[in-house]
C-alpha cells in the first residue's frame, strides 16, 4: 500500500483471541421425535486476528512493525438451528445464521502519524454489513443447565476489498471460530401426550 505493507501472513496463530456472545433462544421439539428446532437471537463481540503494518524503508527492506491492526467483530445475529437428541442428556445441532456487522468508528488523524488513521479507517470500512455463516456443534443438558461447543464458519466473506489512497486492494477474510455456550433454561412447557426430551 504505497510505503506500507499489511502483513496478513505475519501471525499464523488461530483461535487466540477471546470475546463473548450473549444469546436468547427457544427450543421446540418436533412432535414426539428426537428432533428439535432452535431459533436464536445473539450479540457477539470479539477480536479478529491482528496484523502488523510495516513501513517500506526500501524496495526490499521493511522497517520494524509500525503499528498493529485487528478488526473488532461486533454483530447482531439471527440463527435458525436444528438438532437431534442423541441420548438422555446429549444432542447435536447446527444451521445457518445471518449476521449484521457493525463497523468501527472512524479515527481522527493523529499528529505525526496520519497514515495509521488513514489505513485503519480504510480497513474499518471494508467490513461488509451483512454476512451469512453456519454453526455446528454438540451439547448436553443437566436439569435446567445447557452446555454446548460449536464451530462457526463463514459462508460469505467478512471483507472483500478495501481502498487506500485511491487504489483498491483485495482483502477477503472469512470468520472461523469456536464458541462455548453455557445456558440456563428459564421456562419449560410440557405438551399433553408428548414426552419431554431433555
Amino acid at each position: 500500500m504505497g510505503s506500507y505493507v499489511l502483513a496478513t501472513n505475519g501471525d499464523n496463530s488461530r483461535y487466540d483471541e477471546i470475546g463473548y456472545r450473549l444469546a436468547a433462544y427457544a427450543r421446540w421439539q418436533v412432535k414426539a421425535s428426537r428432533f428439535f428446532m432452535q431459533p436464536e437471537l445473539a450479540y457477539t463481540d470479539t477480536k479478529g486476528q491482528a496484523y502488523p503494518v510495516l513501513y517500506n524503508l526500501t524496495n526490499t527492506q521493511f522497517g520494524p512493525s509500525f503499528f498493529t491492526f485487528g478488526h473488532t467483530i461486533r454483530r447482531w445475529e439471527l440463527a435458525v438451528l436444528a438438532g437431534r437428541h442423541t441420548g438422555k442428556h446429549t444432542y447435536i445441532l447446527g444451521g445457518p445464521l445471518i449476521a449484521i456487522n457493525q463497523r468501527q468508528t472512524l479515527l481522527p488523524e493523529t499528529p505525526g502519524y496520519p497514515a495509521s488513521a488513514a489505513i485503519f479507517n480504510s480497513l474499518f470500512q471494508s467490513v461488509l454489513p451483512v454476512q451469512l455463516l453456519a454453526q455446528a456443534g454438540i451439547g448436553a443438558t443437566f436439569g435446567r443447565f445447557d452446555f454446548n461447543l460449536r464451530y462457526e464458519q463463514s459462508l460469505t466473506p467478512y471483507t472483500r476489498r478495501f481502498t487506500f489512497e485511491g487504489t483498491t486492494y483485495r482483502y477477503e477474510q472469512q470468520i472461523r471460530q469456536g464458541v462455548f455456550t453455557a445456558g440456563f433454561l428459564l421456562h419449560r412447557r410440557r405438551e399433553e401426550g408428548v414426552p419431554l426430551r431433555p
